[in-house]
């Protein structure tokens, strides 16, 4: 901790690799860490079932920020994340502790350790407008009023594609500028120019582990709870199918049952399959990833170690 930049730990991992166990086991060793969830559908209060979120008990005693941080009523965008890690491992600096970043959603870290572009946040009441005009007059005619403002970012989007049209407008009417544009603006200061990145990944030697680890949880997330939780969901706030944590893996299955795509019996393999076909590209991630120390599922004590020492405790 004699370092001139402050550090950051990152804990990155594929799906069901156990990083909330290894964050809590360090947490536990060393008290003035604080995790900070980097989980696409963790950070919806409503997404408990499908994200394989931890139970509340542990959260009560490990809190994990950015977990039930936002309701599905409103939308947590990419950019919304960036912003909102930022400012709350500057907080965590503040109270003289250390960011433990954990997660598997790949993209985020690498924002995060990258930079990201500078883009609006989500404007509600433009959301809401254009949501009422899908309505009124059907997601094609949103995309044909995309299609008027940059031709060139309709091509690139479904016509059905709700979320991503709509974020595409609100880009365009915040910007005033092309979304090609708006994503090569400059980006925001990479974290790893301005913390010590302190970079383990939980990769494991043996794939079929894994997905061994990964069919044993497979039945406490799909199921009739998750359709339940589905169904709550949709009932309780209307949201799009095209809304990002109905995209996630378990919620993108479980609603084809529910819109009677693929049969109940189906949900399982085809969840099963979709999460291992996710814990590849994860792993494809981390073999690609600079500077990052990998460690196999049962290497936490050796992990731990090197922690402390890269942390100047011993």
């Amino acid at each position: 901790m004699k370092q001139s930049k402050k550090p950051i730990i990152f804990l990155l991992g594929p799906t069901a690799a156990g990083k909330t166990d290894w964050a809590i086991n360090w947490q536990n060793q060393f008290e003035f860490l604080e995790i900070i969830s980097v989980d696409s559908v963790m950070v919806y209060k409503e997404c408990n079932i499908g994200s394989a979120k931890p139970s509340k008990e542990v959260l009560e005693k490990y809190p994990h920020r950015l977990i039930n941080h936002v309701s599905v009523e409103n939308i947590f965008s990419v950019a919304d994340f960036y912003d909102e890690a930022l400012q709350i491992i500057k907080d965590i600096h503040l109270q003289n502790k250390i960011p433990l970043l954990v997660g598997g959603s790949m993209m985020y870290f690498n924002l995060l350790k990258n930079g990201i572009s500078s883009l609006p946040s989500a404007d509600k009441n433009l959301r809401k407008k254009l949501k009422e005009k899908i309505v009124n007059e059907g997601v094609e005619s949103l995309h044909e009023d995309l299609l008027k403002l940059d031709p060139e970012a309709a091509k690139q989007i479904k016509s059905k594609d709700s979320q991503r049209i709509i974020r595409a407008i609100e880009i365009i009417t915040s910007t005033g500028k092309s979304i090609d544009v708006s994503m090569n603006n400059s980006t925001h200061e990479p974290l790893k120019e301005k913390y010590h990145l302190l970079e383990y990944g939980i990769y494991p030697k043996e794939r079929g582990e894994l997905h061994q680890r990964i069919a044993e949880r497979q039945d406490s997330l799909v199921g009739d709870k998750l359709l339940n939780e589905i169904e709550s969901i949709h009932r309780v706030f209307n949201i799009s199918d095209e809304h990002p944590a109905m995209k996630a893996i378990n919620y993108r299955q479980g609603l084809q049952v529910i819109n009677d795509q693929i049969k109940k019996s189906e949900l399982f393999d085809r969840s099963l399959f979709a999460t291992r076909q996710l814990a590849k590209r994860q792993c494809t991630w981390m073999k690609k990833w600079e500077g990052l120390k990998c460690f196999d599922l049962h290497a936490m004590d050796i992990a731990s170690d090197q922690l402390k020492k890269h942390l100047n405790l011993r």
